[in-house]
């Protein structure tokens, strides 16, 4: 059953929305609370989440910002007052289409739909190989390659560095790669990330530390190529 994560501040303008889409076999999640929101798509995965701006206290480009730093989910916008500009930005932030209100169910129900297809499509294709300067990951088999030479990495070392090359270019915060490595309802020492990239870092072999992994002071860490 596809699932899909409604976030609205007002609870009574979800109604055209969980009706449509619960008529078609959906699995709807109503949530009134972004920043609530935000803990249970890093949390689970969706396959598709829909954000009523006008109802949200963070601005709508921000709240996509933060869902693409961890996820891929199609992202629809909807909304009654949107000028070129915003939209612009919204798309630009991440959000993959957008409707304006006063709408018709079926409408939302066909643009959702045709996000899935081709989000379907894209799934399909993706391959399991990752590549960042000379690493290799084949995330099928869980190896990493460096020069062609296995790396032999625990698999906290292993999900860290992945995370990190499939996130490469982005700085992300000791924060999000403790909750998206070790998991939200764990609890350790924030320190614990600086200590395993240290692990990471001596098993890549580089003369230079911060060849793979760059320190961003007082922000995380990036893999930046």
């Amino acid at each position: 059953m596809r699932q899909v994560l409604v976030i609205k501040n007002e609870r009574s303008s979800a109604k055209k929305i969980v009706s449509g889409l619960t008529q078609e076999g959906y699995f709807i999640l109503k949530l009134h609370n972004e920043n609530q929101g935000l803990n249970i798509i890093y949390e689970q995965d969706w396959d598709i989440i829909i954000l009523d701006w006008d109802s949200l206290s963070i601005s709508g480009p921000e709240i996509c910002r933060q869902i693409r730093l961890v996820k891929t989910t199609p992202i629809i916008i909807v909304t009654d007052n949107i000028s070129s500009k915003d939209c612009i930005a919204g798309l630009q932030a991440g959000a993959d289409d957008y409707i304006r209100k006063p709408f018709v169910k079926e409408e939302l129900v066909a643009r959702v739909q045709a996000i899935l297809r081709r989000s379907d499509c894209i799934q399909q294709n993706e391959t399991n190989f990752f590549q960042f300067k000379d690493l290799f990951v084949d995330a099928s088999s869980n190896i990493v390659k460096k020069g062609g030479e296995n790396l032999s990495l625990t698999k906290r070392e292993y999900d860290l560095l992945v995370f990190l090359i499939k996130n490469k270019n982005t700085i992300l915060s000791r924060e999000m790669l403790l909750n998206q490595v070790w998991g939200y309802n764990v609890v350790v020492n924030p320190n614990v990330v600086d200590l395993y990239i240290g692990y990471v870092r001596k098993k890549l072999k580089c003369e230079k530390k911060e060849r793979y992994i760059q320190t961003i002071h007082g922000r995380g860490y990036s893999m930046i190529e």
